[in-house]
C-alpha cells in the first residue's frame, strides 16, 4: 500500500533581500515515511526546512515565491500560521528558545493545545524536564529566562 502526499513542494524559490536561496524547488513528502534533507552546508537545507512551517515569516526581507500544500491546502495562502505550526513542529540540533521564562518556553506547546489548567501544566512542566534530564537544573529558576541557558 502506498502512502498519501502529505505535503507538496512546487515551484519554491525564497530569497533573502536580492540573494536567492532556494531555486525550484519541488518534491513530494508522503505520510508516514522517513524524509531526509542532505548536502552541504549552505545549500538551503534549514531554509527550506524553516519554510515548512512559516518560519520565515519573521525573517526581514524574505520573499517567497511557489506553494507549499499541506494535505492539499496552501500553507501560506489559506492556512493560519498558528493551525500550521500546531501540525508541523520543528526538532533543532541546538536550543532554539523563546524569549520568555523557561516554564513558560516548555509550557508553550501544551498552552498552543488548549491545555489551560495550572496545575496540569506545572505536571507536564516538570515531568518534559525531567525526562530531558533538566529538572534538577532548571527547577529553582522556571521564572528566569530561557535564553540565559547555556544549550550544553
Amino acid at each position: 500500500m502506498e502512502n498519501k502526499e502529505k505535503m507538496k513542494i512546487e515551484n519554491i524559490n525564497l530569497f533573502y533581500g536580492e540573494f536567492q536561496a532556494l531555486k525550484n524547488i519541488n518534491m513530494d513528502i508522503k505520510e508516514n515515511e522517513i524524509t531526509a534533507f542532505i548536502g552541504p552546508s549552505g545549500c538551503g537545507k534549514s531554509t527550506l526546512l524553516k519554510s515548512l512551517n512559516r518560519m520565515n515569516d519573521l525573517v526581514e526581507g524574505v520573499k517567497i515565491e511557489g506553494k507549499i500544500l499541506l494535505d492539499n491546502v496552501d500553507i501560506y495562502k489559506d492556512m493560519d500560521a498558528t493551525v500550521l505550526r500546531k501540525r508541523v513542529g520543528m526538532v533543532f540540533q541546538k536550543p532554539n528558545p523563546f524569549p520568555m521564562s523557561i516554564y513558560d518556553n516548555v509550557a508553550f506547546g501544551p498552552r498552543t493545545h488548549v491545555i489551560k489548567l495550572k496545575s496540569r501544566l506545572d505536571e507536564i512542566v516538570e515531568q518534559s524536564l525531567r525526562s530531558a534530564a533538566m529538572w534538577d537544573e532548571v527547577k529553582d529558576r522556571l521564572k528566569k529566562s530561557a535564553l540565559g541557558m547555556s544549550g550544553g
